[in-house]
């Protein structure tokens, strides 16, 4: 049963809801296809596709990119590291990597994507933040590295000493809440056999300083690459990514947030960082919102869900977070720390509220067990408040075992007595994202060329108002993937003035005006 409201007794009022999952920061500036201002960019990207596609003569021999003076001087530094099987390593070097061709070989070659010897270190060093809060870079083409490399030589010379020399205070509440100094090299993981079969047993013994060369491998080859295609043009272009996506982000999604959803009710986002909220709270926003925010923030990830409700129109004091009532109802699910925010409050003219934000899974797997969850507390013990629920779903076109599709979500919905801003029913191909992966990261299988980054995107409805259709009502939702309040069909985002991959999804939602003698 769902829960009711003798709405059909009140007046009722129009407040706006918005729904925004502003996206976690991307490390890597170049991984998606971005709407750019400079034709520059698609031609570099599409000259790197080429690159990749028909290397032709320019797929060269390893050797001639890392040179062997270069490995030797790897090696000087893994021995003063006091690693072991550098004999092992050489020998691998001269047998299975140097020869290697840098795009069939190498780029190409699936069995290192399958033994994680780039995406492990990549992960780990790409961009360090460290416990005092200073941010690292690893010097690479792939991340918002903030100096430009003169040559080969000079980018070497600081890979190795960023690598090997630089000391940075690392994160481990167990050892020492304020954080203990490690060299970067310090902090990579072995590979295991057990977790990555593909990886021999002889590779796994040499898993630091394998992962070591290809990290260093890649990074040269990559650079190599955009030297070739575009040499005057590609660190100019990551910068103006760079400032864009990661370095100017947060200003960008407040200055949205305060031009053109100031005057929401409700403001719900996702995969939120911790230092944006830190933002929000200290900024102009605050004049107008209150920000509620999980308990138990999400620090390593960085994707938290978070609610802003219009100070104006809600009696403050009375908010209550129940987070954890719904999160003790989950099923079948563990939800992860930051995934999910509730709170109740009450409206100055005394309308109860239930309000919930929550993202979900990449697969949308975690979706329906957390809606049944918030359905169970709402119906039990919030039924006399109105529930307002802004998630990213990750719902897809299409259901399968492994996806949550969107008329699939819908029905379950609706059979609890829940409805959304996308009607009935909702349509699936009416998409609130659109984003493919590029040719210039680690997951090649990913990439999708120019021409087919529209019809191959990542298009898919999956942000959500839900509400009880016997509480609310709501008129039809719109878009933004502009930050004005429009929406550009058929274009790819992030842009340079929209830094998330999801559209903000808003609705106008009728709701109750308590008079005498009603709830």
């Amino acid at each position: 049963m769902s829960p009711s409201h003798r709405h059909q007794e009140c007046e009722t009022k129009t407040w706006l809801a918005a729904t925004w999952n502003i996206a976690a920061v991307n490390n890597n500036p170049f991984e998606y296809w971005v709407t750019h201002n400079d034709p520059a960019y698609n031609k570099m990207m599409v000259d790197v596709q080429d690159f990749i596609d028909e290397p032709g003569s320019r797929d060269c021999p390893i050797h001639e990119v890392l040179t062997d003076e270069m490995f030797d001087e790897l090696v000087q530094h893994l021995d003063r590291m006091k690693c072991s099987g550098l004999d092992k390593l050489r020998d691998t070097w001269v047998s299975e990597y140097r020869s290697r061709k840098i795009i069939s070989g190498f780029l190409k070659e699936r069995s290192i994507g399958s033994k994680r010897l780039i995406s492990m270190p990549d992960r780990v060093t790409n961009t360090i933040h460290a416990a005092d809060g200073t941010v690292f870079y690893r010097p690479t083409a792939i991340n918002c590295y903030d100096g430009n490399f003169e040559n080969k030589s000079a980018w070497w010379g600081l890979w190795q000493k960023f690598i090997f020399d630089t000391q940075i205070l690392v994160h481990n509440a167990k050892k020492r809440p304020e954080g203990y100094p490690c060299l970067v090299f310090q902090m990579l993981e072995p590979i295991l056999k057990c977790k990555y079969p593909a990886i021999t047993e002889e590779e796994e013994l040499i898993c630091i300083p394998l992962q070591t060369l290809c990290l260093a491998i890649f990074d040269a080859i990559i650079i190599h690459m955009l030297d070739c295609v575009a040499p005057q043009k590609w660190q100019t272009l990551r910068k103006s990514l760079s400032d864009a996506l990661y370095k100017g982000k947060d200003r960008q999604i407040i200055e949205i947030l305060s031009r053109t959803y100031k005057d929401a009710a409700f403001v719900f986002l996702q995969e939120v960082a911790a230092s944006f909220v830190k933002k929000v709270e200290a900024g102009s926003l605050c004049d107008d919102f209150i920000v509620f925010k999980p308990a138990k923030m999400d620090g390593k990830r960085d994707q938290n869900s978070i609610i802003m409700v219009k100070k104006d129109l809600f009696d403050l004091t009375s908010a209550r977070d129940v987070t954890n009532e719904i999160l003790a109802a989950v099923e079948d699910w563990q939800c992860s720390d930051g995934d999910l925010v509730a709170y109740t409050i009450q409206s100055k003219d005394l309308c109860k509220y239930l309000l919930v934000s929550f993202h979900g899974d990449t697969n949308g797997l975690a979706t329906l067990p957390v809606v049944r969850a918030v359905h169970a507390v709402a119906s039990s013990t919030y039924s006399d408040h109105a529930l307002v629920f802004g998630l990213d779903a990750n719902t897809y076109r299409e259901h399968s075992a492994t996806y949550q599709g969107v008329s699939h979500f819908y029905d379950v919905i609706a059979s609890m007595g829940m409805a959304s801003c996308w009607g009935t029913p909702p349509n699936p191909v009416n998409p609130t994202t659109c984003n493919a992966r590029t040719y210039l990261q680690p997951q090649l299988n990913k990439a999708i060329g120019q021409k087919d980054k529209i019809a191959k995107a990542d298009k898919n409805l999956k942000d959500w108002i839900v509400f009880y259709q016997s509480q609310l009502k709501a008129e039809p939702a719109t878009k933004d993937n502009t930050g004005c309040g429009k929406y550009v069909e058929e274009m790819v985002f992030p842009t340079l003035d929209f830094p998330s991959d999801h559209a903000v999804v808003a609705s106008k939602l009728c709701v109750p005006v308590r008079r005498n003698g009603t709830t």
